[in-house]
């Protein structure tokens, strides 16, 4: 298929150069980097794996002479992609891995690139836009137009928002025509049959968001399942186009899309290498026969980790909970680990506390630290009940996701938003101009324009069709885009707005009559605090000050894949469905066993808290912090004051203070206020 050359200690030595000075000699590495068969890595957090991928393709770059067939690199996220180019991209001979006959992106760009959108085609459907976001904000807004969907949610609105949100191709779904009437749809949990009333409404719904060209990225895989069925001989093309498969990454690509994969490239004639750590599976198949990868038998482990010591690595390793493995840490600095208790009155004192505690390790440099305080779970919860920390959102009532309104992801104003913070995060060029495309069609198609011969206006066509009308309009309207969206406050401020679609709309003709509340509703405003964008670190995040310590707030799944000075994982609920069963607080439920005080294994929602922590705790280089009610501390709070976790007891210094205040009678200085709500007074 492929050779790779001898790895010589020279040869090693110029790829550690070729890579900012790194190290290739464990046997692990280079048994990972002469590997030219299948295999799978399972690498422990900070281990240097992206690099070492980088070194791979490095490697293979230097003998790769072929034109015809090439690498193919898969990840899951953008971020990851991004991380992998931007490795290879500054490489004299690994740049050339970025273009044909080699592929370098997302699962889901390789599934529409080569399955998906040539099935879709030959089908003869419309295609406007790929986006959970705006198929969910324009399937709820249309489905109260079939009776049998709006008397069922008159009796339960929140399960039949559920059903029409997530609505999803069936792979054995009948090709009725390019405008289908009806088509078959993937029966959710719960979700009334096809022969119902329901679930033909749900079926003809479907065909309606077909139509107008509007799809969620599981059609997609849908649609590539269909091809591979009825064209076999497509996966034994893709094997020899690209005889090298690397699944960076692999613990976050499950499900459908793990499968078609696993169909097409689990086969001699390819060699399909599947690199990730399975303890880090934050995206979770909802599928009623879930399947997630795992590092086979005989796997390369990359146990080291260098960017932490053994402290933080030997805490760490208890929290294994899906592949069980020791973690060698290699930090130089020591690891700094604190617990802090606190109850009701005093979680809002958690957050000062943290900053506190950086503050005394890092003195005057703290300020310029990278510092987080995450959670399970960020966003606003509404359940009632006896008390306990649900979200960040008990801990800093002003901290607020920055997902944006979901319901208004079909609005052009919420779309250009999206553009904005994907131009201002440095994402792909291409990325940007696609979602600014999807917009302009949509207005178009809002102003009734048609494409050449009659056709319907698409993202792929929408720049040719204006053309037609003007030949200047396109650039007009580009400039527009560039002026007022990427580079002003458009999007951001309402009379910014409200200027912009004046210079905007006269391109597109005088409305057709009857549509002038369609095309008001589409252009509405929506109000959306714009992210910090003058340091790229900072983009897209909120944060609080305390003093000069600044405090990054998010998810987990935010810190992802980061590296940073110091961080803080606070207490909250993982919620899985209604059931108390698919219910926990994260910290309690999975701190017994990470201090060896209690040997459960996990499952269901306790599984997704252990690798939500273990994510979590893996992130800093030298600052590891918990926060934890107090009440449910007491069966680890040895074992921790015993490994020489350090302890901050927010209710007894409450205690202390009230004491001291009673004592002075009622002298209320900030003095008298504890340090780390000093500081969140004073910020």
């Amino acid at each position: 298929m492929f050779e790779i050359l001898p790895l010589t200690p020279e040869l090693l030595a110029e790829l550690g150069e070729e890579l900012g000075g790194c190290d290739f000699t464990d046997p692990s590495q280079t048994d990972f980097l002469a590997k030219a068969t299948a295999c799978d890595v399972q690498a422990a957090p900070g281990n240097g794996k992206t690099t070492l991928l980088a070194a791979k393709l490095a490697l293979l770059s230097r003998n790769w002479l072929t034109r015809r067939r090439g690498v193919c690199v898969i990840s899951h996220t953008n971020a990851a992609r991004t991380e992998v180019e931007d490795l290879i991209a500054r490489h004299p001979m690994a740049a050339r891995l970025m273009a044909y006959p080699h592929f370098t992106g997302t699962v889901t760009a390789f599934i529409n690139q080569y399955l998906a959108l040539p099935y879709l085609r030959g089908l003869g459907w419309n295609l406007r836009q790929v986006d959970d976001d705006a198929f969910e904000a324009e399937a709820l807004r249309r489905y109260e137009s079939y009776w049998a969907l709006k008397s069922q949610a008159n009796k339960a609105r929140a399960t039949v928002e559920r059903w029409v949100s997530k609505l999803t191709l069936d792979p054995d779904f009948d090709h009725v025509g390019h405008e289908p009437e009806s088509v078959l749809v993937h029966r959710q949990k719960g979700q009334h049959g096809a022969d119902t009333n329901c679930g033909k409404a749900l079926a003809k719904l479907k065909a309606s968001m077909i139509k107008s060209g509007l799809y969620r990225y599981a059609d997609m895989t849908a649609l590539a399942w269909r091809a591979v069925r009825e064209n076999p001989a497509l996966a034994e093309r893709l094997r020899d186009r690209f005889p090298l498969v690397i699944l960076d990454e692999a613990q976050d690509t499950n499900g459908d899309q793990l499968r078609l994969l696993e169909l097409i490239f689990k086969h001699d004639a390819a060699a399909f290498q599947r690199l990730g750590d399975s303890n880090q599976t934050l995206y979770e198949d909802d599928a009623g026969d879930p399947a997630y990868w795992e590092a086979g038998a005989g796997c390369i482990p990359l146990d080291t980790s260098r960017r932490f010591g053994g402290e933080i690595a030997g805490f760490a390793s208890q929290l294994t909970a899906r592949q069980a493995q020791t973690i060698v840490g290699l930090g130089q600095k020591t690891g700094v680990r604190v617990m802090i208790l606190f109850d009701e009155a005093t979680i809002g004192g958690v957050l000062g506390a943290f900053a506190e505690e950086a503050r005394n390790l890092w003195g005057l440099e703290a300020g310029a630290r990278d510092i987080w305080a995450v959670a399970s779970r960020h966003n606003l919860s509404k359940k009632k009940g006896a008390w306990q920390p649900k979200s960040l959102v008990d801990y800093h009532p002003a901290y607020r996701s920055e997902n944006g309104s979901r319901s208004k992801a079909n609005l052009l104003c919420r779309q250009f938003q999206r553009a904005a913070a994907h131009h201002s995060a440095a994402r792909q060029p291409a990325e940007v101009a696609e979602i600014l495309a999807a917009a302009v069609a949509g207005l178009a198609r809002a102003y009734g324009l048609r494409a050449a011969n009659n056709r319907p206006i698409t993202t792929q066509n929408i720049w040719a069709a204006l053309s037609h009308r003007d030949i200047g309009t396109p650039r007009a309207i580009r400039r527009l885009l560039r002026d007022h969206i990427l580079a002003g406050d458009a999007v951001w401020e309402e009379a910014a707005w409200l200027a912009f679609l004046e210079l905007l709309l006269p391109h597109f003709g005088p409305h057709p009559d009857g549509t002038e509340q369609t095309i008001a509703d589409l252009c509405a405003f929506v109000s959306e605090e714009r992210a910090d964008v003058a340091d790229p670190e900072h983009r897209s995040t909120k944060q609080v000050q305390f003093g000069d310590v600044t405090l990054r707030l998010g998810s987990i799944h935010s810190v992802k894949g980061k590296s940073v000075d110091g961080i803080l994982v606070v207490e909250s609920e993982v919620w899985k469905g209604v059931a108390a069963k698919d219910q926990c607080i994260d910290l309690s439920t999975v701190l017994p066993r990470a201090f060896g005080v209690a040997s459960q294994s996990f499952d269901g929602v306790a599984l997704t808290a252990a690798t939500n922590v273990f994510v979590g705790v893996t992130r800093p280089r030298e600052l590891l912090a918990l926060a934890v009610r107090k009440s449910h501390s007491g069966i680890f709070i040895g074992a921790a004051q015993d490994q020489g976790w350090k302890l901050v007891d927010l209710t007894e210094r409450a205690a202390d203070e009230a004491g001291s205040i009673d004592n002075k009678k009622g002298d209320k200085s900030i003095e008298n206020v504890a340090p780390y709500a000093a500081y969140e007074l004073r910020s």
